[in-house]
């Protein structure tokens, strides 16, 4: 089985994932762990690819996170695409969450160095910039093109009752 999580920051994809990956006991590359390097510097992009074709490489195989100008391969390769379409205030509820629980410390899903954070770049990225024309017209086309293999998650609901439908044993609360 290969999966692709994608959808909007903050919306919950890397706690999903981890529950899929326990789950299906399938490795998870979480996309955010090798885009940065330490105190949030953007790795080089040649080098985040070859590292996703390697990961690519094994039987099965769960991608958490986008990334859309180096993530176009990866739609085609999974067989389960789960979109997570949330909106906007219930991810900035989410990355507001996760900055408390998190706070001064670095989560297991982004790289080692990188320490929660939520500033004002991030929030504005939260309900706007990660939302232009272009960021939606992409949603648009995932439905679309990928649907014999779409999921879309509009809330949290919809994502608990999806994993109590696969037998998940593991808690649904948030993390």
């Amino acid at each position: 089985m290969k999966i692709q999580v994608v959808g909007y920051s903050s919306s919950g994809k890397s706690t999903f994932s981890k529950r899929l990956s326990k789950h299906y006991h399938i490795d998870v590359l979480h996309i955010d762990k090798i885009f940065f390097g330490p105190n949030w510097i953007q790795r080089d992009k040649q080098i985040i690819e070859q590292e996703i074709q390697e990961f690519m490489k094994k039987d099965q195989w769960i991608i958490d996170g986008q990334y859309r100008k180096i993530a176009t391969h990866r739609y085609e390769a999974s067989d389960k695409l789960f979109l997570f379409d949330f909106n906007r205030f219930k991810c900035l509820y989410g990355a507001i969450l996760r900055r408390i629980k998190y706070h001064n410390k670095s989560r297991d899903s982004i790289a080692d160095g990188c320490k929660e954070r939520l500033n004002l770049s991030f929030i504005w990225w939260i309900l706007f910039t990660g939302r232009k024309k272009d960021s939606k017209a992409l949603m648009k086309l995932y439905k679309e093109k990928y649907k014999h293999k779409v999921v879309i998650f509009k809330n949290r609901r919809q994502v608990d009752n999806y994993l109590k439908s696969i037998g998940y044993e593991g808690s649904l609360k948030y993390e």
